[in-house]
């Protein structure tokens, strides 16, 4: 099992999709720490925390850093077998689900 929290492991201010998009965009969180995750670990359970966010998560940083796990060539289905979202925020977990379901 491995542990991800986007607050201490990545940034308090997470924010925008590309890099381009500055520091602590979805697409660093992804190729970064996401995807490396999973790489480094297949069949283990990766357990990310979006809580302790202050000014919460865009939809342009979500989609990109999880939905962009699909199309970097991470099964869906291992991503609903594997991938454990907390968050205080229901949304955020369902939005997720959707992102990945969509890529």
């Amino acid at each position: 099992m491995i542990e991800i929290s986007v607050a201490k492991d990545f940034s308090i201010k997470p924010f925008g999709r590309y890099l381009s998009d500055g520091k602590w965009s979805g697409e660093r969180f992804r190729k970064d720490i996401l995807y490396p995750a999973f790489k480094l670990n297949p069949g283990e359970n990766i357990i990310v925390s979006l809580n302790n966010i202050p000014r919460g998560f865009g939809s342009s940083f979500l989609e990109e850093a999880f939905g962009g796990l699909v199309r970097d060539g991470i099964p869906k289905e291992t991503l609903e077998k594997n991938l454990v979202i907390l968050s205080d925020e229901e949304d955020y977990i369902i939005e997720i689900k959707e992102y990945i379901e969509k890529a």
